[in-house]
């Protein structure tokens, strides 16, 4: 099953790249993936296949710096890249919709990707009829702040499209030690080792980013470790928290932080499901087709019950 490229116009002359797989029948449902740090959207092709099984269409798009024929690999933008990445989101939303009319979406978002859809879903939770989070975390703002101090320090010394290695070893040099000794320097991304070498094969995996990229993540990531901004997220929206509890991005005690902190915030309509043993990509896991049918259970449930709404 190949899906259908297109490319929608965004801010600053910026063109996103789609990726839409149809079912062979008539959809039931909408699956919107926003893809994490360092990978892209013809990753989930496997996922978008399963879900088509199921009668549910799925797009999934490249975001600024990723993807084929990206004019800055590794750079969301001189200025704003964050909020031009939540907004590109949002267009490729519109998209579906206008494409689907009337079909329930569910956005699912990894890793970063978790990030963007919670943002996304701070101002348009109400075009969602879920929201599914791999690979999340409840961000700690002190150490947000910490970091945001060295990611500008570094954009003064290598300049905004600069790449700085002292970035790229406090965002991931830590993720491996509980593995070693490891095969890879990646092995924290999945028990299987056929995963992560099609990873470190791919050329559009892995980065580096420049530090502009970096401090965009920080400063996206800082509202989110606020009860506050979760309260922007309607309360009846039903979500999904998951992921591995050997992921040392998240991790059972991250994901479970997270999942407290949506209860706080009146969340009722909110399920927890973590693996055991997974780590960072649960869909590329040694028990992946177990993790797609759950999510897909849910999913079914989720788009059944906003329909007969």
């Amino acid at each position: 099953m190949q899906p259908e490229e297109n490319r929608l116009k965004a801010a600053a002359g910026h063109e996103i790249r789609v990726l839409t797989w149809h079912p062979e029948s008539q959809p039931t449902a909408v699956i919107q993936v926003l893809h994490g740090l360092g990978e892209h959207a013809g990753r989930y092709a496997r996922f978008a296949k399963a879900a088509a099984a199921r009668g549910f269409a799925l797009g999934a798009h490249d975001h600024r710096g990723h993807g084929p024929g990206s004019p800055h690999p590794g750079h969301f933008a001189d200025e704003g890249g964050w909020q031009h990445v939540v907004d590109d989101a949002g267009i490729v939303n519109e998209a579906l919709r206008e494409t689907f009319p009337g079909l329930p979406v569910v956005m699912l978002g990894h890793s970063m990707g978790s990030y963007l859809a919670q943002h996304f879903a701070m101002h348009s939770g109400a075009l969602l009829a879920g929201l599914l989070l791999s690979a999340s975390t409840w961000p700690r703002r002190g150490e947000l702040a910490l970091l945001g101090v060295v990611a500008r320090v570094e954009a003064w010394r290598h300049g905004p499209r600069g790449m700085s290695a002292l970035l790229h070893r406090l965002g991931f040099d830590n993720f491996n030690r509980r593995f070693e000794p490891a095969r890879t320097a990646l092995d924290w991304l999945s028990r299987d080792p056929d995963e992560v070498d099609r990873y470190l094969a791919d050329p559009l995996c892995g980065g580096p980013y420049t530090t502009r990229l970096w401090r965009d993540l920080l400063e996206g990531l800082m509202p989110l470790g606020s009860n506050r901004s979760l309260e922007r997220i309607p309360a009846d929206l039903p979500i999904l928290i998951t992921g591995g509890t050997d992921d040392p991005v998240g991790g059972e005690r991250a994901l479970t932080r997270l999942a407290t902190h949506y209860a706080q915030t009146g969340h009722g309509r909110l399920k927890v499901r973590i693996y055991e043993g997974g780590r960072h990509e649960m869909l590329n896991e040694i028990n992946r087709d177990e993790v797609t049918a759950d999510w897909l259970d849910w999913i079914a449930a989720t788009t059944r019950s906003a329909r007969a709404g």
